[in-house]
Protein backbone atom coordinates (compact mmCIF):
# COMPACT_ATOMS: atom_id res chain seq x y z
CA UNK A 1 0.00 0.00 0.00
CA UNK A 2 1.51 3.62 -0.50
CA UNK A 3 1.43 6.26 1.53
CA UNK A 4 1.70 10.17 1.18
CA UNK A 5 4.79 10.29 1.83
CA UNK A 6 6.22 7.91 -0.81
CA UNK A 7 4.66 10.27 -3.51
CA UNK A 8 6.32 13.20 -1.96
CA UNK A 9 9.11 11.22 -2.31
CA UNK A 10 8.78 10.39 -5.65
CA UNK A 11 7.79 13.59 -6.99
CA UNK A 12 10.88 15.46 -5.14
CA UNK A 13 13.15 13.06 -6.92
CA UNK A 14 11.57 13.63 -9.87
CA UNK A 15 11.46 16.98 -9.84
CA UNK A 16 15.24 17.95 -8.07
CA UNK A 17 16.91 15.18 -10.48
CA UNK A 18 19.21 14.34 -7.63
CA UNK A 19 18.82 12.61 -4.73
CA UNK A 20 20.48 15.20 -2.22
CA UNK A 21 18.72 18.09 -4.00
CA UNK A 22 15.57 15.96 -2.88
CA UNK A 23 17.16 15.47 -0.01
CA UNK A 24 17.23 18.90 0.97
CA UNK A 25 14.02 19.69 -0.09
CA UNK A 26 12.43 17.02 2.33
CA UNK A 27 14.38 17.85 5.29
CA UNK A 28 16.36 14.53 5.03
CA UNK A 29 19.70 12.96 4.33
CA UNK A 30 20.54 12.09 0.95
CA UNK A 31 21.05 8.02 2.32
CA UNK A 32 17.56 8.68 3.92
CA UNK A 33 16.20 9.69 0.19
CA UNK A 34 17.92 6.39 -1.25
CA UNK A 35 16.99 3.63 1.15
CA UNK A 36 13.60 5.03 0.82
CA UNK A 37 13.34 4.76 -2.36
CA UNK A 38 14.51 1.54 -2.83
CA UNK A 39 11.96 0.43 -0.42
CA UNK A 40 9.39 1.97 -2.52
CA UNK A 41 10.73 0.32 -5.94
CA UNK A 42 10.85 -2.92 -3.94
CA UNK A 43 6.99 -2.91 -3.14
CA UNK A 44 6.30 -2.02 -6.09
CA UNK A 45 8.29 -4.69 -7.68
CA UNK A 46 9.87 -1.78 -10.74
CA UNK A 47 12.50 0.22 -10.70
CA UNK A 48 11.62 3.71 -10.56
CA UNK A 49 14.83 5.46 -11.64
CA UNK A 50 17.65 4.84 -13.06
CA UNK A 51 20.78 5.92 -11.09
CA UNK A 52 23.47 7.76 -12.85
CA UNK A 53 27.07 9.38 -11.33
CA UNK A 54 24.97 12.75 -12.58
CA UNK A 55 21.64 12.07 -10.96
CA UNK A 56 18.49 10.00 -11.28
CA UNK A 57 16.39 9.32 -14.34
CA UNK A 58 12.94 8.43 -14.61
CA UNK A 59 12.54 5.16 -16.35
CA UNK A 60 9.03 4.14 -18.14
CA UNK A 61 7.81 2.44 -15.37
Amino acid sequence: MLHWDDLRLFLAVARAGRLTSAGQALGVNHTTVARRLTALEDALGARLFDRTSRGVVMTAA
